[in-house]
């Protein structure tokens, strides 16, 4: 692009750089706001998620817990002679 040589010309470039900055700016925060969902997104997923790891890890104690009393319907494990 050639050197503007007028004040009308430099003008027109100033304003057309302001525009392109003013529409960095908005896209910018547009950026900021579909960020900031998104974080609150995963938060709500990871709270979530560590729900049912706990649903889970009760439920694999649960079951470890029933296999320690023995088998076949004995408590201790041990046959009685």
């Amino acid at each position: 692009m050639p050197k503007p040589t007028n004040t009308a010309d430099r003008l027109d470039k100033h304003d057309r750089q302001i525009a392109a900055i003013r529409d960095l700016v908005h896209e910018g925060m547009r950026l900021v706001v579909q960020s900031r969902k998104d974080i609150r997104a995963l938060n709500a997923a990871q709270i979530r998620l560590t729900a049912a790891q706990d649903r889970t890890d009760a439920s694999l104690k649960a079951l470890i817990d029933s296999l320690h009393g023995g088998g076949n319907g004995r408590s201790n494990g041990k046959t009685k002679h």
